[in-house]
């Protein structure tokens, strides 16, 4: 399943991503030179552009709707639909000190007013070191209401919390509820 979870990521070369909202601050000091006049620099603080994206990758059998770099091979958030089966496998990357490769983990997801719990398990990912926290639910029209309240995705687990931003993401959430609940 870790493999076939790969391959569907791969495949997001070709999907077409939208990008996530970042920001910017400007903050300015004012102060006072030893001859007692006021001067103004402005000092530039920027925050750097979260370049991650949502975006929706179609495999053989399944839908894909994943959270991460463009072309990244592993994203930091992926919700798996497959139709057939009448399973939605979510998973995403952690790095925990309180999380071993093989612990059972409580996994909450929120958004708005929706709130979903999981019982997850832990796995080393790739060869970065990240473990791979995964769940899998029925496949049931009330699961996709996580994806359509609030403006992002709270993730918690293990004393950690993770927010994601749905900011231009409604078309792509909206498109993976439809394709798997279509393909039923």
């Amino acid at each position: 399943m870790r493999i076939a979870l790969a391959a569907l990521c791969a495949l997001a070369l070709v999907a077409l991503p939208l990008a996530a909202g970042g920001a910017k601050a400007n903050t300015s000091k004012t102060g006072t030179t030893k001859t007692g006049t006021t001067k103004s620099t402005a000092s530039k603080t920027q925050t750097p552009a979260d370049t991650r994206v949502w975006s929706l990758v179609r495999g053989e059998g399944t839908y894909v709707l994943r959270f991460g770099q463009p072309r990244a091979a592993d994203p930091v958030f992926a919700a798996t639909c497959q139709p057939s089966a009448q399973l939605l496998q979510i998973a995403l990357e952690v790095n925990s000190t309180k999380i071993r490769s093989g612990d059972g983990v409580a996994l909450s997801l929120s958004s708005g007013k929706r709130h979903l719990e999981l019982a997850a398990s832990a796995f080393l990912g790739s060869s970065d070191g990240l473990l791979v926290v995964e769940a899998a639910v029925t496949l049931e029209p009330r699961v996709f209401d996580i994806f359509r309240d609030g403006d992002t995705l709270t993730i918690r687990l293990a004393g950690q919390t993770q927010t994601l931003p749905f900011a231009g993401a409604r078309a792509r959430l909206q498109d993976f509820e439809r394709a798997c609940l279509a393909s039923r």
